[in-house]
């Protein structure tokens, strides 16, 4: 049996909530939850806002310690790997390049980061890593020298994932990254992405509430509701016949937003 690149096993988390009658309360903002992803694959987490699927993609990429459950990567357990590997096995595109770029640095500058910090390469090494990178993601060598204002939207968002892939990672996490690009621009990006995956053998975590992208994206899809996990099932499957009547409705929701636009 292959032994999956991810394994996620009763992952939970929960925040204090101060004290009632001398007892420690608690706001469980994520119940626990389980899945697999092999290489190659994508995996879909959508629900509204606060169901608990950026909280999941948060803990994946360490920036929150979960409070209960294990993590697994390639068969070993991920609290065996330092901050440095982690950051090199998996990778996040945020929501909002405009937030997420620093304005007051080049993209060189912006992508040459992550080579720094957690590599040993050259100066001259990291500068044929970064322009190889801009390069995959559609961009050209030239860019290195502009600063974020200077370019658009959609090259924004390229240059975004040209940073999720500068330490070569296994697992790609997309945080609701696709949903406010107008809708030419998220078809090229959702392109590349794809392209990319089969270049480079990557797997995806989505983590979004628009049904009409993960349906595109994804192999199998779980479904959270304020915390707990209501469906999970291959894509397919949870698109022909969704069980639960929360996963019914925001089909139904996406449709009708779909029909407005």
């Amino acid at each position: 049996m292959t032994t999956p690149l991810l394994k996620v096993t009763d992952l939970s988390k929960r925040y204090n909530a101060g004290y009632k009658r001398f007892k420690r309360q608690y706001n469980q903002v994520l119940s626990p939850v389980s899945f697999e992803l092999n290489k190659g694959e994508t995996l879909a987490i959508v629900g509204e806002a606060g169901s608990g699927k950026s909280t999941i993609a948060r803990i994946l990429v360490g920036a929150e310690v979960r409070s209960g459950g294990e993590i697994y990567f390639e068969g070993e357990s991920l609290e065996k790997r330092d901050l440095k590997q982690r950051c090199r096995m998996i990778r996040m595109i945020f929501q909002d390049p405009n937030t997420s770029l620093n304005p007051r640095l080049t993209i060189g500058e912006l992508l040459d980061e992550p080579l720094k910090f957690n590599t040993t390469l050259s100066e001259k090494d990291r500068r044929a890593v970064v322009i190889d990178k801009l390069r995959k993601v559609g961009l050209i060598a030239e860019h290195v020298d502009f600063y974020p204002h200077m370019i658009s939207e959609g090259q924004k968002q390229r240059v975004a994932v040209a940073r999720a892939l500068m330490l070569d990672p296994k697992i790609i996490i997309a945080d609701e990254a696709l949903t406010a690009l107008d809708l030419s621009v998220r078809a090229q990006i959702i392109n590349l992405l794809l392209e990319l995956q089969q270049e480079m053998g990557l797997s995806y975590i989505f983590v979004s509430h628009n049904m009409n992208i993960i349906r595109h994206v994804s192999d199998k899809i779980m479904v959270l509701k304020k915390g707990d996990l209501i469906e999970k099932a291959t894509t397919e499957q949870l698109f022909n016949a969704p069980k639960h009547e929360y996963t019914q409705r925001l089909m139904q929701e996406q449709r009708l937003f779909t029909r407005k636009k």
